[in-house]
């Protein structure tokens, strides 16, 4: 079996090889029906801590499921071995959490092993998955994430005026929070803190994550220059500004006089 079709190919990086090392192994069980390599190795720019990820799918007669971490030619292999049913609830599961990352690793990854065609129906599917539109925020809701923003600000503010040790803490906090229920009101998925810089200002993450571009240009311009600024004075002024922009765009907020009626939830 050729895993990788390296006919014609003058050289193997060494990740490929430890690749195909680790699924000879796996690929010649009767009961894995399918294998895909994913994430920056496949996707492009790995950094020296990417590791190799590795989908093996299992038969669906499987009662269980395992994930783990391998080291090959010095390289990290995670791998997971799955049935195609809990794939598929993991698209579900990601959807519902706002989350797109089981489905971007099957629409992305490369399909090297799937002698019965469930690998490449499960990336189909993400692609379907990661097309569905998401609710927003109105009602209640709403009325709720525009208070929590307003009080984050609030918090922040006051940590700033009384000069606390934890307010670089506490302003970050209220960072994320701030892009994630933006996000969220955009109809958006999650992004991870730690993906949010290259998602508003590297045109390559879009591509490598299949994520639309930030619909505000203005938000994500402001947004990136208040992570990278490390001016306290500076940086308070520009999330409080922020904030007012969010607000706004989410129709406006004023805390004087603020109230919300419910039904209980006994």
């Amino acid at each position: 079996m050729r895993i990788f079709g390296w006919k014609g190919r003058m050289a193997v990086e060494r990740w490929e090889t430890a690749a195909a090392d680790f699924l000879l192994a796996w690929t010649s069980r009767n009961d894995v029906i399918g294998a895909m390599l994913c994430g920056s190795y496949i996707t492009g720019n790995p950094s020296r801590r990417s590791d190799v990820d590795i989908h093996l799918i299992l038969s669906e007669d499987a009662e269980n499921r395992e994930r783990g971490n391998l080291v090959r030619g010095g390289l990290m292999i995670e791998y997971f071995l799955n049935p195609a049913q809990q794939i598929r609830a993991y698209f579900r599961q990601d959807f519902e959490a706002r989350s797109t990352m089981s489905m971007v690793q099957f629409a992305t990854g490369r399909i090297v092993y799937d002698p019965t065609g469930v690998t490449n129906a499960l990336k189909a599917e993400a692609k379907q998955w990661l097309a569905k539109e998401r609710e927003g925020l109105s009602g209640a809701e709403l009325e709720l994430a525009k208070y929590a923003v307003w009080d984050d600000m609030d918090n922040v503010l006051d940590s700033f005026e009384q000069r606390k040790p934890d307010y670089p803490f506490v302003c970050q906090q209220a960072m994320m929070r701030l892009f994630q229920t933006y996000s969220r009101f955009l109809q958006l998925a999650s992004t991870p803190h730690h993906h949010v810089l290259a998602y508003l200002k590297d045109p390559r993450y879009l591509g490598k994550y299949l994520a639309p571009p930030f619909p505000d240009e203005e938000f994500a311009r402001k947004m990136v220059r208040l992570i990278q600024d490390n001016d306290p004075y500076r940086q308070v002024q520009e999330y409080e500004q922020l904030v007012q922009h969010v607000l706004r765009e989410m129709g406006g907020f004023d805390p004087n006089g603020w109230h919300l009626r419910t039904p209980l939830s006994l």
